[in-house]
């Protein structure tokens, strides 16, 4: 039994010193990958972006394509279409004005562009380095291995500082594809005392969305024409500097 009992801890040790180690690893791998995207002055992605949506009835899932053409500090055109090939989304920096295409609404909105960054699915900007980034982890740990196409990537599991859980595959010190689940009842405020139920936030705060963006294309410092960042609005789109979704209502006349 006593052999038994110091098996038992060196194995505990052992486990204990593997996970530190897989931790120092995945923090080397995310300051390497932070790097070579700092350091280049121009990327060009491309790839899908599967969404999945589950409720306690219904389950939902969607799948996009996007490409990105970025150039520092602030030039971009980023794309998403359906899987029919229509645009969904667009957004261009040609370094001076941004311009956001809302094809629902046909409508061009028209802002000063920003200082700097890149796009992000979603339509937010991200601003600063990635390693900026790297700041709001909290955690960055080696989980596995996987083969993404012709190259082995390694899974880094990453923690935030808000709480949230974000699965990385690295190769090449390029992302290759990232995995994030969040639960509704981040986005849905609790209940407040004498308020009535709400059906759809109660059913929001019981899903999960999972949203999977895997990269086919990634390249780093590519040769990009000025046209890439060039943008003429479609002749039966509006431009407006506020998307009248959201403007408020007009008076009328006394």
């Amino acid at each position: 039994m006593r052999s038994a009992g110091w098996l038992i801890f060196l194995l505990a040790g052992a486990s204990l010193l593997a996970a530190q180690q897989q931790g120092k690893e995945g923090w080397r791998l995310l300051e390497r990958l932070a790097q070579r995207y700092d350091q280049a002055k121009a990327l060009q992605v491309e790839g899908t972006i599967t969404t999945v949506t589950k409720s306690p009835s219904t389950e939902t899932k969607t799948t996009v394509t996007f490409s990105m053409a970025f150039q520092k500090p602030n030039r971009f055109r980023f794309v998403v279409r359906d899987m029919q090939g229509k645009v969904q989304q667009l957004m261009v920096s040609d370094g001076t004005t941004l311009f956001v295409e809302i094809p629902a609404l046909k409508q061009v909105l028209k802002q000063p562009a920003p200082k700097s960054g890149a796009p992000l699915p979603g339509g937010a900007v991200v601003a600063g380095s990635i390693k900026e980034q790297l700041a709001k982890v909290k955690e960055a740990k080696i989980v596995g291995k996987e083969k993404m196409g012709n190259r082995q990537a390694t899974v880094v599991q990453v923690r935030t500082e808000d709480g949230m859980t974000v699965l990385l595959w690295i190769a090449d010190n390029a992302l290759w594809q990232t995995k994030v689940t969040l639960e509704g009842k981040r986005f849905v405020s609790p209940k407040g005392a004498g308020k009535q139920p709400n059906p759809f936030a109660e059913a929001m705060r019981q899903a999960t969305i999972t949203q999977v963006l895997t990269f086919r294309k990634v390249a780093f410092n590519p040769p990009l024409s000025p046209r890439v960042f060039a943008y003429k609005p479609p002749a039966d789109f509006k431009v407006v500097e506020r998307s009248e979704l959201f403007a408020p209502p007009k008076k009328s006349a006394p």
